[in-house]
């Protein structure tokens, strides 16, 4: 039997045009010459950010004491996320309130966190880009790492510049095993003030060959500390570090598990979702046993399991989630990630919930309960993040 059609044309010919596709939409969200800027916040976010009230706003604005907001045509006081950065610091000095600055003290190492499933769909990269944006308008200094050569995170920040996944710029430029860059030159400034990302692309997967090269010609498991000695770079510069692993279980995967203070596995309330994540947990267990046996082990502060997608008025989730919480108990967080389309339409437009105007919905309501949603589980994550440090 004669087949016509050449698996190599097919693959070379659409992995070319959807390419060029995706590339020409981007440049029309984000041309070369555009600035991508954060969203300005109205004087009540900018309380509730600082956890003081709206008054003691305007009256430090009345009194000259802090920067200087826009005023819109009819008299809203507009602030920039760099501003609310330089209020928080100055509150923060005068100490009128314990924390207002949030950023870790001698003593305090930074805190490394693997958002992890094997599971694809898991909803890794959103969960990945909320908590860092969230811990960055909380005034934490966050970096984020691009673990999947999928690149979903990366590509959520447009076109970031002089980053070409092609130019040896992921990542993997700092843990391969011959000729390493500094970690510090992959590091990309982004729009959002004290969110960094180290970005992603196809060479990560290089690193799975290199590894059994590696293993091959010198054995052990000196590959595991690959990632940590990369972070360990730049770890000074940062309170936390976030990583959004692939949906697989591979050499990156361990290496960055080993890497990790805490981890985040994010969970729909579906069976299949669900049994995965018991095959991803027994894969990962019989891996962490070789392991032990060979000297090595993952120490971690905290390990949780996060419910993501959730429909409140599903029963058959309810009732998958009530199996979760009876089989994870407290390491599954309180707070679930509820399913919603502010935040479906969000990330098509390449952007958190964080960055959208409240306005740019046509129904606000939506967007106010995805934003309840996930306030809360970051928050939750956030109090993980205080006990590691020992704060009160």
């Amino acid at each position: 039997m004669n087949r016509h059609l050449s698996s190599l044309d097919f693959m070379q010919s659409f992995s070319t045009k959807l390419e060029l596709a995706l590339q020409n939409l981007t440049m029309a969200q984000y041309p070369p010459d555009a600035r991508r800027e954060m969203r300005k916040f109205s004087s009540s976010e900018v309380a509730a950010l600082l956890d003081v009230s709206e008054a003691y706003i305007r009256q430090i604005v009345l009194k000259d004491k802090g920067p200087s907001p826009e005023t819109t045509s009819n008299g809203r006081r507009m602030y920039t996320l760099e501003q609310i950065l330089e209020l928080r610091l100055m509150l923060g000095e005068k100490g009128r309130k314990k924390w207002m600055n949030p950023r870790r003290v001698d003593g305090e190492e930074c805190q490394i966190i693997a958002v992890t499933n094997f599971k694809g769909g898991s909803s890794k990269t959103s969960t990945t880009i909320h908590l860092g944006h969230y811990l960055a308008l909380k005034g934490y200094r966050v970096l984020a790492v691009d673990l999947d050569p999928q690149a979903s995170l990366t590509s959520l920040h447009g076109t970031l510049p002089d980053f070409d996944p092609r130019e040896d710029e992921t990542l993997y430029a700092a843990i391969r095993f011959s000729d390493p860059k500094p970690t510090k030159s992959l590091v990309h400034k982004t729009h959002i003030a004290g969110f960094d990302v180290i970005c992603a692309g196809l060479d990560l997967t290089e690193f799975e060959t290199a590894v059994a090269l590696e293993m091959r010609k010198n054995g052990g498991t000196s590959f595991l500390l690959r990632v940590s000695q990369a972070l360990e770079q730049v770890a000074d510069d940062y309170d936390v570090i976030l990583m959004d692993s692939a949906p697989s279980l591979n050499f990156l995967t361990l290496s960055s598990l080993t890497a990790a203070t805490g981890v985040v596995i994010p969970v729909p309330a579906h069976m299949l979702d669900v049994d995965s994540t018991g095959k991803f947990l027994e894969l990962a267990s019989s891996y962490m046993q070789i392991l032990s046996e060979m000297g090595t082990s993952a120490q971690w502060d905290f390990a949780k399991f996060l419910v993501t997608k959730f429909e409140a008025n599903d029963h058959p989730q309810a009732n998958m989630t009530a199996l979760m919480r009876q089989v994870f108990g407290e390491d599954l967080l309180l707070n679930m990630v509820a399913k919603s389309t502010a935040v479906a339409d969000a990330l098509t437009w390449k952007q958190s919930l964080y960055e959208v105007q409240r306005s740019r919905f046509s129904a606000p309501k939506t967007y106010d309960r995805a934003m309840e949603s996930i306030n809360a589980a970051n928050a939750e994550i956030e109090k993980l993040l205080w006990a590691a440090w020992g704060r009160e």
